[in-house]
């Protein structure tokens, strides 16, 4: 059974958020509901607005930003085990689009900012890197 059939007074609510921001279907299946919206300053950037199951049987809602295939930041809902009514729905997306837009990371985002970290990778990297120096240093003192 689809998510959308599951919580029929999620998409009234959701519209009425995002109807005027011409929202693309992309998935509505019993996997994810989602509508994702172009981001206005950035070429493949995009606002994903999503109701996920979760194993336990309920869904949350997320609201996630993507510029090509990384994620910039995503802001979930609790979990909701049954429908709730329109009213609450519009209640959970309007707290949760709230948050999102206001973190710092968005702000910056609509300004035109992006982090380019290198993350994880980076940094182990680094340490491996430095790591084998350290022991051919140590070893060449041994050595010599």
């Amino acid at each position: 059974m689809k998510i959308k059939d599951k919580f029929p007074n999620y998409t009234p609510s959701l519209m009425f958020y995002i109807r005027d921001k011409n929202p693309v279907l992309c998935s509505n299946d019993s996997i994810l509901y989602a509508y994702f919206i172009p981001l206005a300053n950035f070429k493949k950037g995009f606002d994903y607005y999503e109701l996920k199951p979760h194993k336990s049987g309920g869904v949350y809602f997320s609201l996630a930003t993507m510029i090509g295939f990384r994620t910039i930041l995503t802001t979930e809902s609790r979990l909701f085990q049954n429908d709730i009514s329109e009213r609450e729905w519009a209640q959970v997306i309007g707290e949760i689009t709230t948050t999102h837009f206001l973190r710092e990371e968005y702000r910056a985002l609509s300004r035109g900012y992006v982090k380019k970290g290198g993350g994880c990778f980076s940094t182990v990297l680094l340490t491996f890197f430095f790591g084998i120096l350290l022991f051919t240093v140590s070893y060449i003192k041994i050595a010599g």
